[in-house]
């Protein structure tokens, strides 16, 4: 019996060390850059053109043109960067970039 309750000790005292009876919180909000928030949309950007393509929306050459226009708004970002000589984009830079992606967006074609 003593075994027994020294076990649920040792249960139990681990679980307020590791924090186990701790719920994480579910609804953080993380502040994105508005870098980041680019980049995001051209990730979501290239996976919605791969979705389309396999769902038969898009053709393989509409979704390798599209693709396409995806990696040169990516190099236009890499540029002003290098270009900026610094990690970030100026807030102009990256209006323009998200014009060139909501352009983009609108030129997916609708089935």
């Amino acid at each position: 019996m003593k075994k027994l309750i020294w076990i649920l000790f040792l249960v139990m005292s681990q679980e307020l060390v590791f924090g186990a009876g701790v719920p994480t919180p579910v609804n953080v909000h993380i502040q994105r850059t508005p870098m980041d928030k680019l980049t995001i949309r051209l990730r979501q950007q290239n996976i919605q053109i791969q979705r389309d393509q396999k769902a038969g929306k898009l053709t393989v050459a509409q979704a390798k043109t599209l693709k396409g226009q995806v990696e040169a708004i990516r190099k236009a970002e890499i540029a002003d960067l290098k270009a900026n000589g610094t990690k970030t984009l100026t807030d102009s830079q990256v209006a323009q970039l998200n014009e060139q992606l909501n352009t983009l967006s609108k030129s997916i074609p609708l089935k």
